[in-house]
């Protein structure tokens, strides 16, 4: 039998490779993830193959020009498949679940995770047996160079273009009692943050938004930040390069209030995160997170 041209090869590698990461990776992640929201599954599937095409069809060029040297029995292609497939796994995580309309727990997010791992894993390792045959013998000396390349370049778009929606997707861990009292003071010197800010901010998914006016009294490195129509203060600290955090345990009726901002001051306005955690007796009710900006204001009185 005549050798195939190697464009033939090219394209087998890939579409094989794809076919594969459809038909046993997104099975396998999808079983692993419904064990914890069956219902998220069903709603990303379409996603989940739209995602795993291209990262098997990435998979299949690095199979086709890194090919086997040296072992027949295709060992070396087999550990490419489990470790490439597991890292494409962990890329391909981010894109799927930050299209989703869910806020999940943290342990919800490693069983995510954890699926996509394990389903990248299984397709790598069965394209590897299935193309063992046909790519054997074949190897571009730069093969590993473009592998290593591409997985900088995966990576890179991953973190720029999905990650916000990714973490925003992960709910906040709830504000405990010793983080409101362990806020002491910072190292700033000088009142040069004090004053009045008008601030704004938006909750995780477009679910709403906050606004107000907080004053700032700063004394050195302690911060006193009174909120517009709140009686009760929060007390924090900053330091010198602008990084504070305050906060405050409210009482209200049978609820609680427990509420941290954390950001950092530039000039004439700063940017934070607000964790507020209620709990209702005993029970914590969950967090939420509020992201936003503030300008300094005129204070209103």
């Amino acid at each position: 039998m005549g050798q195939r041209p190697p464009a033939l090869l090219a394209l087998r590698s890939v579409a094989t490779t794809a076919a594969v990461w459809v038909v046993v990776g997104v099975p396998v992640a999808g079983a692993i993830a419904a064990l914890r929201v069956s219902l998220w599954v069903i709603a990303s599937l379409p996603e989940m193959a739209i995602c795993a095409i291209v990262l098997g069809a990435m998979q299949g060029v690095w199979f086709y020009l890194v090919g086997l040297r040296s072992k027949p029995e295709g060992d070396s292609l087999v550990w490419l498949g489990l470790f490439s497939g597991g890292f494409l796994g962990v890329l391909g995580f981010p894109p799927v679940f930050s299209r989703t309309g869910i806020i999940a727990a943290r342990t919800t997010v490693a069983v995510f995770l954890l699926a996509a791992i394990v389903g990248g894993l299984a397709a790598g390792l069965v394209s590897a047996r299935v193309l063992a045959t046909p790519l054997r013998g074949h190897s571009l000396k730069s093969g590993w160079r473009v592998v290593i390349g591409s997985l900088i370049v995966l990576t890179a778009i991953d973190y720029h273009f999905y990650w916000p929606g990714t973490a925003e997707r992960i709910a906040v861990s709830e504000v405990s009692r010793q983080e409101i009292t362990d806020l002491a003071p910072g190292n700033a010197r000088g009142s040069a943050w004090a004053g009045c800010y008008q601030y704004q901010g938006q909750f995780p998914l477009g679910t709403g938004g906050e606004r107000g006016q907080l004053r700032v009294v700063q004394t050195d490195g302690m911060l006193k930040v009174e909120q517009w129509g709140e009686a009760h203060p929060f007390l924090g600290g900053v330091d010198r390069n602008g990084r504070f955090r305050f906060g405050a345990e409210i009482n209200s009726g049978q609820d609680t209030f427990r509420v941290v901002w954390q950001g950092k001051f530039y000039g004439n306005s700063f940017e934070f995160k607000k964790r507020v955690t209620l709990v209702n007796g005993a029970s914590n009710l969950g967090a939420t997170q509020l992201t936003g900006t503030a300008q300094l204001t005129p204070c209103y009185n």
